[in-house]
C-alpha cells in the first residue's frame, strides 16, 4: 500500500469520530471545540466510549496523561492520529509531542495562546506543557508523534551536536520558557518532511520485527530533514513576541560562524540593532549573554581541538582568537576546572 492509498483511507471518519461529531452537534451549548478541563468534558468522553465500545476516550479523563497509557513496553516512539471532533480538553504529559497537520486546519491551544495550524505545519511541544487541540472538521488529519523525553533529546539534539548555539537555543526554548514551550515549523507540506511522517505511521501500523528500533530511526531521519529544510525559518515564539523572529536563527548562525572574532558591536551593526537590543534578543533566546555564548562556543571548540595531539595549546588559543595564550589558559581553567594540559591528559 502506498502512502497516498493509506492516507486516503485515513480520511474516512471512524465510528468514534462520528460519535464525537454527533455529540458536538447534539450539545452545541457545551462548546466542545473550545478548551475545557477533563472534568468538564468527562461525561462526553464516557458517553462516546459507551456508544462505540471504544475505551480510548477513558484514557483522557485525567488532566495529566501518564506514559504507560501511550507507550508499549520497549517502545520509545509511538504515533497516533488525532481524532476529529475530540473535545479540546486541557492536558499535559511527561513525554514530548510532535503535532503534524497532514490536511485541513486546527487550533493548538498552548497555555494562554492560540496557535492556528494548517496543512504542513509542525509543532514540537515540550513535556509538562498544558495544551489542548481543537480539530473540528471532517477534512482535518493530524498525526501526533509522541516520544519519551530521553529519546527526543538523543535524536533531535544529536542532529545539532556540531551546531552548539542552536542546540542551546532550542533547549532553552523548549525547556526553560515558561510562556512559549514549543517550536513551530511552517513547512508548506514539504513532501520530503511528510514522507517520513507517513513512513513512520505506516511502520507504526505494522507488526514487523525490529519495529521499535526502526521507528526511532525513521523519526530521527524526520528531524534531520525538518531541521535541514526548515531550521532556518522556525517560528520562535519568544522572539516573535518582540518582533525579532525573522532574524533570530540567522543571527545565531552568524554568531556560530564568526565567534572567534565577532564583537557585540559587529553583530549589532550587521543586523541593524542597537547593542542593547541585540543583547536582549540573545539573552531571551539562549538564556545567556552575548559574551557568555561566545565564551561557551570557544571553550567547547577548545575541548575538541585538544583531542588533536599535534596542536599546541598556543596554536589552539590563536585559532580561537586569543592573542595571549596565558589568558586562554586562565579562561579554560575557570570554565573546566583544569588547565588545557590537564584536560588533554585526562582524555
Amino acid at each position: 500500500m502506498t502512502f497516498k492509498d493509506m492516507f486516503s483511507q485515513q480520511i474516512k471518519m471512524i465510528p468514534l469520530e462520528n460519535t464525537f461529531k454527533q455529540l458536538h452537534e447534539q450539545f452545541p451549548d457545551r462548546n466542545l471545540q473550545l478548551p475545557h478541563s477533563s472534568e468538564y468534558v468527562g461525561d462526553i468522553l464516557k458517553l462516546a466510549s459507551q456508544k462505540t465500545g471504544n475505551s480510548f476516550p477513558d484514557k483522557l479523563l485525567e488532566n495529566r496523561l501518564e506514559e504507560e497509557l501511550f507507550f508499549r513496553s520497549g517502545f520509545d516512539t509511538e504515533l497516533y492520529r488525532h481524532l476529529r471532533y475530540l473535545p479540546a480538553n486541557w492536558h499535559s504529559h511527561s513525554f514530548l509531542e510532535v503535532v503534524c497537520v497532514v490536511e485541513g486546519r486546527a487550533v493548538n491551544h498552548i497555555q494562554e495562546q492560540e496557535l492556528h495550524m494548517c496543512k504542513g505545519d509542525i509543532c514540537i511541544i515540550a513535556p509538562e506543557t498544558v495544551h489542548a487541540i481543537s480539530a473540528f472538521s471532517d477534512d482535518c488529519i493530524i498525526i501526533n508523534i509522541v516520544l519519551r523525553t530521553s529519546t527526543f533529546e538523543k535524536v533531535f539534539f544529536g542532529v545539532l551536536s556540531d551546531n552548539d548555539i542552536l542546540s542551546d537555543f532550542f533547549t532553552h526554548t523548549l525547556y526553560h520558557s515558561k510562556t512559549h514551550p514549543y517550536l513551530f515549523f511552517r513547512t508548506g507540506g514539504d513532501p520530503e518532511v511528510f514522507d517520513f511522517v507517513f513512513y513512520a505511521y505506516r511502520e507504526f501500523l505494522r507488526n514487523h520485527q525490529y519495529k521499535e528500533r526502526f521507528l526511532n530511526n525513521i523519526v530521527g531521519a524526520f528531524f534531520i530533514i525538518l531541521l535541514r529544510n526548515h531550521g532556518s525559518n522556525v517560528i520562535v515564539p519568544e522572539a516573535d513576541s518582540q518582533g525579532h523572529d525573522e532574524n533570530v536563527i540567522f543571527l545565531l548562525k552568524y554568531m556560530q560562524e564568526n565567534y572567534t572574532s565577532i564583537t557585540l558591536k559587529d553583530l549589532a551593526d550587521f543586523f541593524n540593532y542597537s547593542e542593547r537590543q541585540i543583547q536582549r534578543i540573545i539573552k531571551n533566546c539562549t538564556g545567556m549573554s552575548f559574551s557568555q555564548n561566545v565564551q561557551k562556543l570557544k571553550m567547547r571548540r577548545a575541548a575538541r581541538l585538544l583531542t588533536n595531539p599535534d596542536l599546541s595549546v598556543s596554536a589552539i588559543a590563536e585559532e580561537l582568537g586569543y592573542m595571549d595564550s596565558g589568558n586562554f589558559r586562565h579562561i579554560f581553567k575557570k570554565y573546566y576546572g583544569m588547565t588545557p594540559a590537564e584536560y588533554r591528559e585526562k582524555m
